[in-house]
């Protein structure tokens, strides 16, 4: 598993083998996932079309809550998101290996990147149903996700050296990972469920605004649809945890170049002005 081709031949093995538990044949090309911790395919089994995800971690990583995101989040109904229709695990000590096949999903994704570079064009209905399956989720019961309101501002304290004057955020349902490469057009779908649970609420739409900022017509429109969340008390807090999280990839794995300096500008003129945004 070490080393590109390694990881990669590894991922190619556990989707075939996978496939083979599962019942189904994967077709057409494959799809790696970011740092190339997953792998997908479309997969056929008896002229049907599903979609076929694998991925392997460490015994030792497959505590946290991503690890069952996408099998927990099976109970969310409602939304235009994947079904989940099967699963299998195994162990290649010390690796723990997940496949998961899911519902096929023909629309394209909104951006090859998680940041948006283009400019992007979708009719207004588009943006209701993003706003309306946001909402929706957000009164969806979930224990997963940091569920002391307190701990979200302390912890922006510590990453910020700084004091923050904001009150404790309330807390909703979030995707934990709405960016660009994980919504489709030119229908919505909403994908890749690993990290979704409690956070403050608008933390999703901080999230595809601060994706969106090296396209500032887009970043306007975002802006618009989750004004109401973004400029509260609650939308900074969401937004200093979305900056937080871009420029902690930034600085850990060198992701986003040229995303994590409007992300930091924004950071630090909500920061400048006391938490008002």
């Amino acid at each position: 598993m070490t080393g590109y081709h390694g990881q990669r031949a590894f991922l190619s093995r556990i989707l075939h083998e996978g496939a083979e538990r599962l019942g189904v044949s994967p077709v057409g090309d494959v799809v790696f996932g970011w740092r190339d911790r997953t792998i997908g395919s479309a997969a056929d089994r008896d002229g049907g079309r599903f979609w076929i995800r694998a991925t392997g971690e460490h015994r030792d990583w497959t505590r946290n809550e991503a690890w069952t995101g996408n099998r927990d989040a099976a109970g969310i109904t409602g939304l235009p998101k994947p079904d989940l229709i099967a699963s299998t695990e195994w162990y290649e000590e010390p690796v723990a290996i997940s496949v998961e096949l899911m519902t096929y999903v023909p629309d394209r994704p909104c951006s090859p990147t998680a940041e948006l570079t283009e400019a992007f064009n979708v009719p207004d209905v588009w943006w209701h149903d993003l706003r309306s399956a946001l909402d929706s989720l957000t009164s969806h019961p979930t224990g997963r996700g940091l569920r002391d309101a307190d701990a979200w501002v302390r912890d922006l304290e510590r990453l910020y050296e700084r004091p923050i004057n904001l009150p404790a955020p309330t807390l909703g349902t979030e995707h934990g990972d709405l960016h660009w490469a994980n919504l489709t057009q030119p229908r919505l779908w909403i994908l890749d469920w690993e990290y979704w649970g409690l956070a403050p609420v608008g933390y999703g739409a901080a999230l595809l605004y601060l994706h969106s900022l090296l396209v500032p017509e887009t970043a306007a429109r975002v802006w618009e649809v989750f004004a109401d969340l973004l400029d509260t008390p609650t939308g900074q807090v969401a937004q200093l945890s979305a900056a937080a999280h871009v420029l902690g990839r930034a600085h850990r794995v060198d992701d986003y170049p040229e995303l994590q300096h409007p992300v930091r500008r924004h950071a630090m003129r909500i920061l400048s002005r006391g938490g008002r945004g």
